[in-house]
């Protein structure tokens, strides 16, 4: 998702954040894509549309994860 320059809290952009994870997942060349999404901040509707909405339960672990600590941390080791 690109929410660069939506809110300050993300000061990076795509770009950016894409190369990160490509230098993080260099092992994993050739077996991801990254790809731009627009920015989701609800989802609305009316009535019946046929779509189903459901929470996928996820270790703690991975809840516990926050991209706002992580921009923190980007942003103080960034050289």
């Amino acid at each position: 998702m690109d929410s660069y320059n939506v809110n300050k809290k993300n000061p990076f952009k795509f770009s950016y954040v894409k190369s990160v994870i490509d230098k993080s997942l260099i092992s994993f060349k050739g077996k991801y894509i990254v790809i731009k999404i627009p920015v989701v901040s609800e989802v609305i509707y009316g009535r019946n549309v046929g779509y189903k909405f459901r929470k996928v339960k996820v270790p703690k672990n991975i809840e516990n994860i926050s991209a706002t600590k992580i921009r923190r941390f980007l942003l103080k080791n960034e050289k």
